[in-house]
């Protein structure tokens, strides 16, 4: 929210702060600044800039209902963690696959979330039909909507589902581990 502002006052719409001139701009992912100009930060910033108040608003959304039940699961560090690399999943799968645009969005962030949401629902041994559906409508809406980053969006549910196997093992190994007894000479 506090990025949207300032973004919305430096280029003088809260209501398109992005892509106009200025830190909006600067913040987005340009594949070509990534790569040629080696300003790898934009990985992550990019979820920072939204392009108005819509876009914001269903983001927030997504992240704050699902990373709630994600955060009570595996703590905010690994939100935190989880919610950056989303984010750089997302701006990879660009540059790698929509190398002409420039995207902003932290929808890359809730893609992950949603892949995530699958791994946990499958280490709770619950239904994991809920959250499949969620992926489908959304990623429905991705292909057909304009000025939707689809790369973007593929590349944030790759790395949630990679962050999803690897919570699932790192679980399973501790559940698994037999703790030294008492007696144990080391």
């Amino acid at each position: 929210m506090v990025a949207y502002v300032v973004t919305g006052v430096d280029s003088g719409s809260l209501a398109q702060p992005a892509p106009a001139p200025g830190i909006a701009r600067d913040l987005m992912l340009d594949p070509a600044a990534v790569t040629d100009d080696g300003q790898w930060w934009r990985l992550v910033t990019a979820a920072l800039v939204h392009l108005d108040p819509g876009h914001l608003l269903m983001n927030m959304l997504l992240i704050g209902l699902i990373g709630r039940e994600l955060e009570r699961a595996y703590g905010t560090l690994t939100m935190v963690l989880s919610m950056v690399l989303c984010a750089v999943g997302g701006g990879l799968a660009v540059i790698w696959l929509q190398p002409d645009s420039v995207v902003g969005g932290a929808s890359t962030i809730g893609y992950g979330m949603f892949a995530m949401l699958v791994g946990l629902s499958l280490q709770r041994r619950t239904d994991v039909r809920a959250p499949l559906v969620l992926i489908v409508v959304n990623l429905l809406y991705s292909v057909t909507a304009g000025g939707v980053s689809l790369p973007g969006h593929l590349g944030g549910l790759a790395a949630g589902a990679v962050i999803a196997v690897m919570l699932t093992v790192t679980r399973r190994g501790r559940a698994t581990s037999i703790p030294w007894s008492s007696t144990d000479p080391r």
